[in-house]
């Protein structure tokens, strides 16, 4: 069964006068894309600007309401403007069937593009600039309108207001927590229904629904551009560059549980070591690693990152990187259910204000010891700030790769008015000499994450 959520889209209209009370949108336009943003009709056909210009490389980026503005000035000066295929992101697809030999119809690789949106669409150059189609046209029966998606736009139109083909907010959708909230007139909201849909579907079925849990939000973009669904017990997450995979997101990490100090092993026929830095790392009991094995297995619940610890209830209960897992004597093992307070956290939090864009965000990182000894912990320090704003209430991560080969993920806690924030790193266990590098990342902002590398060294150890 395919399951439906709505997700709340701001269209812009096609066609009649602006509304007069809608503001100009908290950006500008950047001059780069004023005239090819004019081309395609402006304000009144796409919308106002959500964000700055983004620059990734060579590439300038800038969401409008119904579309994502490209600039590569390294392609010909023919291809050198573009709208990316946002509509792929919606998984909203039709199996083609039309014949191009149907007279009087515009067929484009096997789809018909309604008659009512064919002048718009040739307007708006076709293929060129709106991409092939995704669907044929669907009628919404409750609000008597018809609709149909393509690569770059998605274009509707009220039955009862035939002479107005209005598209569809797709930049609002793609452009996720770093844009503000819309201007746009909020009688051209629209109800797009995203599909649940593979490889999501697949994903649950091999590893059991009762392992993963219902499902409690999504599929929605998620602050790294991935889709993202969230699960009672579990969070799986599809990575544009490999759509056919569902893989599960490092929650634990991203809720605030960082790793606890790592032990050396037992000795115990009915513990498993899960080796990770040398000699420490930690034990998991047969029971859990038999239960892992039968749903995904180490790759799908990540490394672990706590010791079996015992309940007042008489309970057990082990975290690793993805899930966590308790026994019950008499009861087996189950997963417990991490996914609400994931969601509390992620998903159910207002979308962030844009503060700036990607290329003005600077990370500063430190460590309290430059050189440190196996048996010490480490704080790091991190300060976030824009040109010459601190910024405040963001929550930067910390990626470090271990002497033993493997990476570990922390998340810092929310930074102060300064913005400051730290965090202190349990032992890392290495020889003498050894560098261990990190890196503070700070994601959400539209474009690849901003991220200071730094190391410190292991020294001291006996």
């Amino acid at each position: 069964m395919v399951c439906l959520i709505a997700i709340l889209l701001v269209a812009c209209s096609s066609a009649g006068q602006p509304d007069p009370l809608a503001g100009p949108g908290p950006y500008i336009i950047e001059p780069v894309f004023q005239e090819f943003y004019n081309f395609l009709g402006g304000q009144e056909r796409l919308g106002v600007a959500l964000t700055p210009v983004i620059i990734e490389g060579n590439v300038q980026k800038q969401y409008v309401e119904s579309a994502l503005l490209l600039f590569n000035p390294e392609l010909p000066a023919s291809e050198q403007y573009a709208l990316a295929p946002l509509g792929e992101l919606l998984g909203v697809w039709d199996q083609p069937v039309a014949s191009a030999d149907l007279q009087g119809a515009l067929v484009v690789d096997g789809y018909i593009v309604y008659e009512g949106f064919v002048p718009t669409y040739e307007e708006l150059g076709g293929r060129r600039y709106v991409g092939r189609p995704l669907t044929g046209v669907r009628y919404t029966p409750e609000q008597n309108r018809v609709e149909q998606y393509f690569q770059n736009l998605g274009f509707f139109m009220d039955l009862d207001q035939p002479d107005q083909v209005q598209l569809m907010a797709y930049g609002q959708l793609a452009c996720g927590e770093i844009c503000a909230a819309s201007a746009g007139n909020s009688e051209a909201i629209i109800q797009i229904e995203l599909p649940y849909s593979e490889p999501f579907i697949s994903t649950v079925d091999r590893l059991g629904v009762d392992f993963v849990g219902r499902r409690l939000a999504g599929p929605y973009q998620a602050a790294d551009g991935n889709l993202e669904v969230i699960y009672e017990n579990l969070v799986l997450h599809v990575d544009s560059d490999e759509p056919q995979i569902a893989a599960a997101r490092p929650v634990l990490a991203l809720i605030g549980i960082a790793p606890e100090p790592m032990a050396t092993r037992l000795d115990n026929t009915n513990i498993i070591f899960y080796r990770i830095d040398g000699e420490f790392g930690y034990n998991v009991p047969i029971f859990f690693t038999d239960y892992i094995s039968q749903h995904g297995g180490f790759d799908l619940f990540g490394q672990p990152i706590t010791e079996i610890k015992m309940q007042a209830d008489g309970s057990g209960t082990q975290c690793f990187a993805n899930a966590c897992l308790r026994y019950v004597q008499g009861s087996g093992v189950a997963p417990l259910p991490i996914g609400a307070e994931y969601k509390a956290r992620v998903y159910d939090q207002p979308a962030a204000q844009p503060i700036a864009s990607p290329g003005d965000i600077r990370i500063r990182v430190w460590e309290d010891h430059s050189q440190i000894s196996s048996s010490e912990e480490q704080v790091i320090h991190a300060t976030l700030f824009a040109g010459t704003q601190l910024l405040s209430g963001l929550q930067p991560y910390l990626e470090i790769s271990l002497p033993s080969g493997s990476t570990s993920i922390y998340q810092f806690p929310p930074s102060d008015a300064g913005g400051q924030t730290q965090l202190t790193l349990p032992p890392v266990y290495g020889q003498n000499g050894t560098l261990v590098p990190y890196k503070v990342c700070l994601e959400g902002f539209g474009a690849a994450a901003v991220c200071a590398t730094e190391s410190f060294m292991i020294w001291g150890n006996p």
